[in-house]
């Protein structure tokens, strides 16, 4: 069984919860004659009564003296304790002061809130909360006096990085290493003293206003004996032994998300142990993610995890993979020598001192997964795959020349199959450049009405194939512009839109012969159709426009429209049975007509130019700026 109960965060007002309730004999004399040997007389009152309030009592330790200490607004509680903001009216200071908040504790419970002020106060480090005082309240229960806390515990920082919005994430990190480090010393020096903490997390290291450290709720801490750590310190040579004896093996307390796969299945935690939690930590750091999510079971902690914060946030630095699974290993033995060791190794991150022969070994390893990526095919899975470890070896030796042939090659040479992200963006691409093409299509169409005028003038011999004209021009521009500016350009309703020209095309062979403008006109209004492949399949375009020529022109053949030309001795006549040509006005029409064509062809051709000169041109620059960033020569 896995008791977490003592898990709470109690933080920086409210050093820490207490350890977790377990069966134990009743209060004893023993528990008296400790609490005797580490109190001084003249105590306050920190009893039951109200916040705030002062109670009398007599100038003794088990009788609390009330012009000590002021009680205030209670800061925080855990599973057990309460820690509650106080005035030394002596010194003059706020203080904090941490009481059992059950109103009838179990001897155990009261013997391991003895001995968590004990551990605590014993450990005279910058990082350990000073304890001031302990003593009995006037109803015979235990609390003691610390140094009032102010600040944000490492977990409240992990949580704010996760949440994201203002704040600084490089300059967080970085506080946290730093902070991290001067955790390490704390613990090193706690394990020299022969205490193992053995609830280590974020939520119980605080940071201070100022650049204080504190280790927090000390309250699960063990004292190593002689008999399981061979002549170590034993905890009555230090008067920390519980009433209720050591505690039973098989007796898990602490956090289960960063325990120790030893400590977890019940055997007894050594230094070890605090070393793996605060490689747990370290991962949280590095990545911001918890190392064990979710619920831990006994057989899932003996399988090997990959400890990497990489794998979670791949641009964190190798270093911090290498300590975080040298931290985190299975065997004891296996991991840092010291809480110390592991403290040097991240403040010899911090201070630029990296090992230049591990960045290339691992850079050799990611060209090997960048070869054996390709090796699997050209898929975009694999490319990616490819990519993603050439460029890891890239940012982990930049003169590493086969990472950036691979990274060039692979971004210069286009893969078989094109990734569907890319497809959708191309697609997306085309959609944009069909609506602009789209509208200058709409608006060529409506200028078929500025003929109008000119073909009245020229004379008319049937209004109704002219205003079949008219109408048809501009029907074709209202459903171009439509087609253009919906989201989805339907290849129907371009096909529907050819058609409308064809028989416009087809018109204007009865009004002036198939040979003259028509054929211009077949040919200019496809190459609007043929400037974006969004714009329907070009043969069957092609197809349909033809046919507004060829259809009128062979039924002329046949006899079943009346002839729009004759040839009489060797000179083509040609003759309309819709307009009445006049000198003049006809040659005006074919001027503005060629200027229109012309303007039409040259805005549509040069369009194309432009967009295919800027996509070789961005092309272009990418290749440079790769050529500047990757290596040109192989290392020495």
């Amino acid at each position: 069984m896995v008791d977490d109960r003592n898990s709470s965060d109690e933080t920086v007002q409210q050093p820490a919860g207490s350890a977790p309730t377990v069966a134990a004999p009743s209060n004893t004399p023993g528990l008296d004659a400790t609490l005797a040997a580490g109190s001084a007389a003249g105590i306050a009152e920190v009893a039951t009564p109200p916040l705030g309030m002062r109670s009398a009592g007599g100038a003794t330790l088990t009788v609390l003296d009330s012009s000590r200490y002021t009680l205030g607004s209670l800061l925080g509680q855990g599973g057990m304790g309460e820690v509650v903001l106080a005035f030394d009216e002596q010194i003059g200071r706020e203080v904090a002061v941490k009481r059992i908040r059950s109103g009838s504790p179990s001897g155990e419970e009261l013997s391991r809130f003895v001995r968590e002020a004990r551990v605590q106060g014993r450990l005279q480090h910058p990082a350990v909360v000073p304890v001031h005082d302990l003593a009995f309240d006037k109803d015979g229960k235990p609390y003691f006096v610390m140094k009032r806390l102010s600040g944000t515990t490492v977990g409240e920082l992990l949580a704010k990085l996760r949440a994201g919005g203002d704040i600084d994430v490089a300059a967080t990190r970085r506080r946290l290493l730093r902070a991290f480090a001067d955790v390490c010393l704390a613990i090193e020096f706690a394990h020299s003293a022969g205490i193992i903490h053995r609830d280590l997390k974020p939520a119980n290291v605080m940071l201070g206003d100022f650049g204080e450290v504190y280790v927090l709720d000390w309250g699960v801490a063990r004292a190593v004996t002689e008999a399981d750590d061979s002549g170590a310190i034993k905890p009555k040579d230090l008067g920390l032994e519980l009433d209720s004896g050591e505690t039973r093996a098989g007796t898990v307390l602490g956090t289960p998300a960063y325990m120790a796969p030893e400590q977890l299945a019940g055997e007894r935690a050594g230094p070890a142990a605090d070393i793996y939690a605060l490689g747990c930590m370290l991962y949280e750091i590095a990545c911001g993610e918890v190392l064990h999510g979710g619920r831990r079971s006994l057989t899932a902690i003996l399988k090997p995890l990959d400890a990497r914060p990489s794998r979670i946030r791949p641009d964190s630095p190798p270093e911090l993979d290498a300590i975080c699974e040298h931290a985190t290993r299975l065997d004891p033995a296996e991991r840092f020598s010291s809480a110390r060791a592991l403290g040097n190794a991240v403040q010899a991150f911090l201070d630029g001192d990296r090992d230049l022969a591990v960045r290339r070994e691992l850079a050799v390893h990611h060209i090997a997964v960048a070869h054996a990526a390709l090796a699997r095919g050209d898929d975009p899975s694999s490319r990616r795959d490819a990519m993603q470890a050439a460029g890891r070896a890239l940012a982990l030796d930049p003169t590493a020349a086969e990472a950036g042939e691979l990274v060039t090659r692979l971004m210069l040479e286009p893969p078989t199959e094109t990734p569907p992200e890319v497809e959708t963006e191309i697609v997306r691409q085309d959609h944009a450049t069909a609506r602009m093409q789209g509208r200058l299509a709409a608006s060529s169409m409506i200028g078929y009405l500025a003929f109008i005028p000119l073909l009245i003038w020229t004379g008319v011999r049937s209004y109704e194939l002219v205003a079949a004209f008219a109408a048809l021009a501009a029907a074709s521009g209202i459903q171009v512009w439509v087609l253009s500016n919906s989201d989805h350009i339907s290849r129907r309703g371009i096909y529907l839109n050819a058609c409308i020209n064809a028989v416009l095309i087809g018109l204007v062979c009865r009004m002036v012969g198939p040979f003259i403008i028509a054929p211009t006109l077949v040919t200019t209004t496809l190459i609007a159709y043929a400037a974006h492949p969004a714009l329907g399949s070009i043969r069957i375009v092609a197809v349909i426009l033809s046919s507004g020529v060829l259809i009128p022109w062979a039924l002329e053949v046949l006899g079943v429209l009346q002839s729009t030309y004759r040839f009489v001795d060797g000179e083509l006549i040609l003759s309309s049975p819709v307009l009445t040509f006049s000198e003049v006005p006809v040659q005006a029409a074919f001027a503005v007509l060629l200027v229109a064509l012309v303007v039409v062809v040259a805005l549509l051709t040069r369009g194309m130019a432009l967009r295919q000169r800027r996509a070789r041109r961005a092309l272009e620059l990418q290749t440079w700026h790769l050529r500047q960033i990757l290596p040109t020569h192989s290392p020495r």
